[in-house]
């Protein structure tokens, strides 16, 4: 048995609780006139029960006066209370959700109300207490849609009855008219009418399970096969390779049956030819003697540098005293001419002649002789200790030479040793390299062996998904469904005639590929959408839906066991009649023969009807069903006290 409702709860925002009771197996009617929240009661119970958003259809300043929805549902003797916070303003959602589990609960207060749950987890929880077994739709191969799981949601498809659906020509169940939902109804409703059972979820599972299994054991013969194929061939080449690597000796032999195979290339992975790698730090010998050699290479620039310099110095100073020595002889024969006191510099001493400019006294020149001389001597001083000094540079140099010489002729001999290192360390990789290449194939060898009984594995799962297919046959299936169809369609015949429908006269049934609703005459199949009157329409949706609850109820199906049907005498009347005059008028016999026919299908059926009608008739058995009136202008949905 799936679960009805005991209570729909609204919570103020200043604490205040608004309860609606409902009777459970039974008819539930709330009357009253437009514009007093009635149709708000199925977006209320849509949004406790997991919906992605609210559409409750309040008015903005009554919303705002609500802080919680909650509604009471009971399976049998076990009880759930689930409250879900009204959506802030500018949002259609809110996880804010709260759950409680037991045996008679009662409404709890507001203040012990906060989240425990969210909504993913509370659409989890009620598929599981709707009695939703785990069943995965899969689509036919070749198909683009995606899988899908059953759930509450697609149960609820079966459950309400709005008010633009219930008088529809075009539609007959709930979100019919939503895109890619007409496609989610027809994958669905096998599961939900029972064509589907635990058993046939159990063996789809089983039968899925045993594909993955002989997929994965192909895949693996499949390999093996191909190993044994060229197996000769790879291992020729992994010989070849431990031979070239030192893992065998040069002279080693192919082999020619398996047997020889793995002795070979077991020999190959024990090996023990490994070279020992030295053990002296080489690398930091190195860094050492690279360093030293840089700075051997400085010093002999600088020293060349100072020789060159040096040199030059030399070079300058001989240029400069053999110049002078010539100044000094040419100025030294001022000796020659006597010197007179008060002689006349204008006038030449050796000829008398006139100068136009005077010549300079012999004080002037002996001065300059005098300088000359000096100089010439401290130059001529100077020379033999440049000369030392350049010898000493020149041999630093030579020695700096000879010492970085050394220093090379080291380094070599390091790199040729690190050179050899380096040699070891490759060939010892290569061999690993190649020892566990040989060990996975001797793995891979080993597996082939099994190649026979892993065929008769193989062959035995083929065996079994036969059967499982067998069992699950997809025409068995249509069989199926067509005879539970038949089933309801005979219900929905017999009620379409009690209420003495158009097309009663001939059989009508339910079209779960097109979903709707046909009456086979004898010109031809007869659609919903090419009936006439609202009266046949809303008796349809109504009766069909009344048809499927008692099958579900009857095979105790995972649905829940409540319809909701709003307005239906709305196909009674023409639209724009005024709701006073629907009260007034609702006893025409039409009217009170459906809902006679609605209490009489509901009496022992195991679900219940909520009604949200504008008619009020006055008489005893339909006043009995009416658990809330909301004619009186003062009682409606949301209490006039939280409003004012």
């Amino acid at each position: 048995m799936s679960f009805q409702i005991k209570k729909i709860v609204l919570y103020g925002r200043k604490g205040q609780v608004r309860v609606v009771t409902l009777k459970t197996n039974s008819v539930n009617i709330i009357t009253g006139a437009s514009r007093t929240g009635k149709s708000s009661l199925i977006h209320i119970v849509k949004y406790c029960l997991g919906a992605r958003k609210s559409d409750i259809p309040i008015k903005r300043e009554i919303l705002d006066k609500i802080a919680w929805y909650g509604i009471l549902i009971v399976r049998e003797e076990d009880e759930l209370f689930i409250a879900r916070r009204n959506p802030d303003p500018g949002k259609s959602s809110s996880e804010d959700i709260y759950i409680e589990k037991g045996h008679n609960l009662e409404v709890p207060s507001q203040e012990f109300i906060s989240q425990n749950i969210n909504r993913e987890g509370l659409v989890t929880l009620l598929t599981e207490f709707t009695g939703i077994a785990e069943y995965a739709f899969e689509p036919a191969e070749g198909q683009t849609r995606h899988p899908g799981k059953a759930d509450i949601g697609k149960s609820l498809i079966y459950c309400f009855q709005q008010q633009t659906e219930v008088d529809s020509q075009d539609i007959l169940f709930h979100r019919q008219g939503e895109q890619y939902l007409p496609q989610s109804i027809k994958d669905y409703m096998p599961f939900f009418l029972g064509v589907v059972d635990k058993d046939y979820v159990l063996h789809k599972e089983e039968l899925n399970q045993r594909k993955r299994d002989l997929r994965r054991l192909e895949r693996q013969i499949a390999e093996k096969d191909l190993l044994t194929t060229d197996s000769f061939e790879r291992a020729n080449a992994l010989i070849a390779e431990a031979i070239s690597v030192g893992l065998l000796p040069g002279n080693q032999t192919m082999p020619q049956s398996w047997s020889e195979v793995k002795e070979t290339l077991s020999t190959a992975t024990n090996s023990q030819n490994e070279h020992a790698i030295p053990e002296a730090e080489y690398g930091l010998e190195l860094n050492h003697l690279l360093g030293r050699q840089k700075e051997l290479r400085n010093e002999s620039i600088l020293r060349s540098d100072e020789i060159a310099a040096l040199r030059a110095l030399k070079s300058s100073g001989n240029g400069f005293a053999h110049e002078a020595t010539e100044h000094r002889a040419r100025l030294s024969s001022i000796g020659l001419i006597p010197v007179v006191e008060g002689s006349n510099r204008n006038i030449c001493p050796l000829c008398s002649s006139a100068l136009e400019n005077p010549v300079p006294d012999a004080d002037a020149i002996q001065s300059n002789l005098q300088n000359i001389s000096t100089r010439l001597e401290g130059v001529s001083n100077d020379l033999p200790h440049l000369e030392k000094m350049i010898t000493v540079a020149e041999v630093r140099l030579e020695d700096i030479t000879s010492e970085l010489r050394g220093i090379n002729s080291q380094i070599r001999a390091v790199q040729r040793v690190s050179q050899e290192i380096e040699d070891i360390n490759d060939t010892n990789v290569k061999q690993a390299h190649v020892k566990g290449r040989i060990g996975f194939y001797l793995d891979t060898l080993l597996d082939t062996e099994d190649v026979a009984s892993e065929n008769k594995k193989a062959g035995e799962l083929k065996r079994q998904i036969q059967a499982l297919e067998d069992l699950l046959d997809t025409e068995t299936l249509r069989d199926h469904l067509a005879s539970i169809i038949s089933i309801i369609s005979q219900d929905i015949t017999a009620m379409s005639r009690t209420l003495a429908l158009e097309y009663s006269e001939c059989p009508i049934r339910l079209d779960p590929k097109k979903l709707t609703v046909v009456a086979d005459t004898e010109y031809g199949p007869w659609p919903l959408k090419r009936m006439g009157s609202g009266e046949t329409w809303v008796s349809l949706h109504v009766i069909t839906y009344l048809a499927l609850h008692r099958w579900f109820s009857k095979k105790a199906l995972p649905v829940p066991r409540f319809i909701f049907f709003d307005q239906p005498t709305q196909g009674y009347f023409p639209r724009e009649t005024p709701d006073q005059a629907v009260k007034q008028n609702s006893d025409r016999e039409p009217v009170i023969r459906m809902f006679k026919l609605i209490v009489e299908m509901v009496e022992n059926a195991g679900f219940q009807v909520i009604i949200l009608e504008h008619a009020d008739i006055q008489q005893d058995w339909y006043q009995e069903l009416i658990i809330e009136n909301w004619w009186d202008g003062d009682k409606k949905l949301v209490p006039k006290s939280w409003i004012v």
